[in-house]
């Protein structure tokens, strides 16, 4: 059944059309490339804008983009004015009406609600960006030689992450909760073994997770050393209540800025979930893997806390593979290692699945 539009959303989704349109009149850059090369970049960006996985309720959407215009509106500006007040545009298309034909209304259409699956399976909003590009390969033609259309994307990828109500919060939900999952199923399982008298599991597992937590520590303060003791204590508080891996995950979706960090973001994130992996996950599950299958009384409870480890490890070793390949900066900086992941979403998906699957099967 068809979804009707309410008065309401009608209403907010025309502001939004007509905010649009009044940003591009305003732009010079914009509204040259609209002229010359890219007629239908406006409903195109109409489209980016709304967010929208599944078509639903416009009024939503909408918001999000009307904060995210004016957003766009104040760095933009800046941007002009940083090349005084002109962005220069290759006018090589003018009389070229080959892109016109190539990128139709329809076309715009399409490639312009493709933008929110790229944000939903992409960590880094400038990631999400160059992979739409690449698989859009009209778009990314037409936008060659105009060098401000990236920076302008990645603006508002950065501002539509912030204000997402799936992507980031699915990203930042799952990996804190399985986290904290993992660890409250440990610490359950250590009182198990106390009280069964297997204090040799028990205090092995408490090594674990001291020695997980200390070593993150430690990183901790070699990241956040330049910063005041303060910044520094919440940090340690990150650490210990185990939130750590969801507020990394939310830093890096959003593009958070740290300047006084020694190591990016995305390598501080990585660091976290390796160590989690290497001190804990992996060779607690295989502990508890082993007194499971040597112990005399095999409780439900004991095999979903090696389940949940396996799926915390396998999550976290496909994330980290992940972000690694479809960073920007990794790709260019060494495009002979990184680039193993496709552009297509379909694609990243399944690569993700099995290799979460993989990486928890080995484990076990």
């Amino acid at each position: 059944m068809a979804l009707m539009l309410t008065n309401k959303n009608k209403k907010d989704l025309q502001r939004v059309e007509d905010r649009l349109a009044e940003f591009c009149e305003r732009n010079t850059a914009l509204k040259e490339f609209m002229v010359t090369t890219f007629p239908q970049v406006k409903l195109l960006l109409q489209h980016v804008l709304k967010n929208v996985v599944v078509e639903g309720n416009v009024g939503e959407g909408a918001e999000r983009a009307r904060k995210t215009i004016s957003q766009l509106k104040a760095r933009f500006t800046v941007f002009n004015k940083n090349n005084n007040k002109k962005v220069d545009v290759e006018p090589a298309h003018s009389q070229d009406t080959q892109n016109d034909e190539k990128i139709s209304a329809s076309d715009a259409t399409r490639i312009g609600k493709k933008f929110a699956m790229f944000l939903l399976t992409t960590t880094e909003p400038s990631a999400a960006v160059d992979s739409w590009l690449k698989d859009n390969k009209e778009l990314e033609e037409s936008v060659t030689d105009n060098i401000w259309f990236e920076p302008m994307m990645n603006t508002i990828a950065k501002e539509l992450l912030k204000k997402s109500n799936l992507g980031l919060k699915w990203r930042v939900g799952l990996g804190a909760g399985l986290s904290i999952m993992d660890m409250i199923t440990d610490a359950v399982v250590i009182n198990t073994y106390r009280a069964s008298g297997n204090t040799a599991g028990a205090y092995s597992l408490m090594a674990m997770i001291g020695a997980n937590v200390s070593v993150q520590l430690l990183f901790t303060y070699a990241q956040n050393k330049k910063k005041s003791k303060w910044v520094i204590l919440r940090e340690f508080a990150f650490v210990v209540t185990f939130l750590k891996p969801g507020v990394d995950a939310y830093r890096v979706a959003t593009g958070h800025e740290d300047k006084d960090a020694t190591l990016s973001l995305l390598v501080d994130m990585a660091f976290g979930k390796g160590t989690e992996l290497a001190f804990e996950s992996i060779p607690g599950g295989l502990l508890q893997a082993y007194m499971f299958i040597n112990s005399p009384e095999k409780t439900v409870f004991l095999l979903i806390s090696i389940l949940i480890s396996a799926l915390t490890t396998g999550f976290a070793s496909a994330l980290i593979s992940y972000d690694m390949d479809i960073s920007v900066a990794n790709r260019k900086e060494v495009p002979l290692f990184y680039g193993y992941i496709k552009d297509s979403n379909t694609e990243r998906i399944i690569t993700f699945i099995l290799q979460v699957s993989e990486c928890g099967e080995n484990v076990l």
